[in-house]
């Protein structure tokens, strides 16, 4: 019953937060694209619908009608803004991934020994 806050993620519209999905989503379809995390089909599911519905001329609010208030994509960022809440567990993993590689010591120490012995013409 304590678990379900951890589980379930609630619906936001907080620009910063969703700013930093739209980063965060980009970095993991990048680390997908270069073979370095593994493919989330659920999240690239939810881009499809999203590109999909983004370029179709067929939307909620149509655009040409709209346009004359400066709302004509404003039903494409509803749309973006519900994607990014349903991939919020993904990209909650990938964060995690990517805190965990951040962290992770993959490096030897070493020092730099310079030899003065050599001259340079």
């Amino acid at each position: 019953m304590g678990n379900e806050n951890n589980t379930k993620k609630d619906f936001t519209v907080n620009p910063l937060k969703l700013w930093r999905d739209v980063k965060d989503a980009a970095l993991m379809f990048f680390n997908v694209c270069c073979g370095r995390y593994p493919l989330p089909k659920r999240s690239l599911i939810w881009i499809a619908i999203f590109l999909v519905y983004a370029f179709i001329p067929f939307d909620l609010i149509p655009d040409p009608l709209v346009a004359m208030f400066g709302l004509g994509a404003a039903d494409d960022l509803l749309v973006l803004v519900y994607i990014l809440n349903k991939m919020s567990p993904d990209l909650e993993k990938f964060r995690f991934f990517r805190n965990t590689k951040i962290n992770k010591k993959d490096y030897v120490e070493a020092e730099i020994v310079e030899d003065n012995n050599e001259k340079v013409n």
